[in-house]
């Protein structure tokens, strides 16, 4: 398993934490901490007590501070985090050899000053008992602020995350992940959820796609012939995605795709691919669609058109 963690700790060192907003507070709060990856723990699990005690640690700055506010609390006295996003949607996409980055950003609201926050992507059924990656942000890193005031009482956070799958990843991570998130304001309640957002980290796809021949006689014989493959994060190449549903597409030398016709995706040595017939009768262009799965991206091919003479 990838170390997706700052660095490894050492029992009864003293360190402060990266948030910033301690600064504007005056206060230098920091923690004494025992080693959080002891033999047998993973890196995952030493990312998961890292972030646990950057919130502690947010926590003890706002126990320590001055409470200059005189509001009874109400239910506007509360932390509301919201317009949560990964790479601007749900999901995020990986190939085989590049360091890929992943962008969250979320919105802070409800409090008047930031403690800190921070939003890390796991994978598992229970963070605490059946944890499988646990990634911690550059940011939480480089313990540097995430989050920026944008306006009165409201904060705009930026996490990034970068994925090696020729480290990081095997097939097996394909799929939904959640997103762990805390964020503590001087507001009564705070934010501390272990799944603020599902998302699915998906292995990237392509598709080929070639309609001959070109030209062609009008009334032979068009065979429109495409590939469809993804990321294999255990072999760190493509190959060809078998049994899936592609959409062959047709349109004129001007306007619109439109769907004419669905088929299945080949196994063996034909895996992946998917070849289809057309009798040639006017100039038309072709091209293949995937609409994707909870693991892979949907993509289209470039289309490709074939003069009719």
């Amino acid at each position: 398993m990838p170390q997706h963690s700052r660095k490894k700790l050492t029992s009864g060192k003293k360190v402060t934490l990266g948030v910033g907003a301690l600064a504007a507070t005056g206060l230098a709060v920091g923690l004494l901490v025992t080693p959080s990856a002891t033999a047998g723990e993973t890196d995952a699990a030493e990312a998961l007590q890292q972030s646990k005690a950057a919130a502690a640690d947010a926590s003890a700055a706002k126990a320590a501070a001055p409470k200059p506010r005189t509001l009874a609390a109400s239910a506007d006295d509360t932390t509301v985090v919201s317009g949560i996003t990964v790479d601007g949607g749900n999901s995020a996409r990986v190939g085989t050899t590049n360091t890929q980055t992943i962008t969250v950003k979320w919105t802070i609201s409800g409090g008047t000053k930031l403690y800190g926050s921070n939003a890390s992507l796991w994978r598992g059924t229970d963070r605490d008992s059946d944890l499988q990656q646990f990634i911690n942000s550059e940011q939480f890193d480089a313990d540097t602020d995430p989050c920026v005031q944008s306006a009165d009482g409201t904060y705009s956070c930026t996490a990034t995350y970068k994925i090696d799958p020729q480290s990081d990843l095997t097939n097996e991570d394909a799929g939904a992940w959640k997103l762990s998130l805390w964020a503590i304001t001087d507001a009564t309640t705070d934010v501390n959820t272990d799944n603020a957002k599902t998302w699915y980290l998906k292995r990237w796809s392509r598709l080929s796609n070639n309609a001959a021949p070109e030209p062609v006689a009008k009334g032979k014989t068009i065979t429109i012939t495409g590939k469809l493959e993804r990321a294999n994060w255990d072999t760190h190449k493509y190959a060809g995605y078998t049994q899936q549903t592609v959409r062959l597409q047709e349109r004129a030398l001007t306007g619109s795709y439109a769907t004419t016709s669905s088929h299945i995706t080949g196994t063996g040595s034909l895996a992946g691919v998917e070849k289809q017939t057309r009798t040639a009768t006017t100039d038309r262009c072709y091209r293949y669609k995937f609409e994707g799965t909870s693991t892979t991206p949907a993509v289209t091919a470039t289309g490709d058109c074939v003069d009719v003479r």
